[in-house]
């Protein structure tokens, strides 16, 4: 019996040890990139559907107008003070 107990064990852990490596193998992958068709036409002109309409018929779109903001920028009537300025760095 109590040589039973450490090969018990000892083949739990051989069995635990096997298991995790076949786990942790990556699967074979292929290193080719994959390559996505630019554009994808789907013509449904031949298909017949059948079926019932859950959603209204007609669609309305309103044009809502375009907001105006008032400009950040504020408009001055005259720059007198930065004129001034200037013209007694440039002397």
């Amino acid at each position: 019996m109590k040589k039973l107990i450490p090969i018990s064990i000892l083949s739990l852990g051989i069995i635990l040890l096997f298991l995790s490596i076949a786990h942790a193998q990556n699967k074979k992958t292929d290193d080719r990139p994959v390559v996505y068709k630019k554009r994808n036409v789907v013509d449904f002109d031949a298909s017949l559907i059948e079926g019932d309409v859950k959603n209204p018929g007609e669609f309305y779109f309103v044009h809502r107008p375009e907001e105006k903001f008032d400009s950040l920028v504020k408009k001055r009537k005259n720059f007198h003070k930065e004129m001034l300025r200037d013209v007694v760095l440039l002397r």
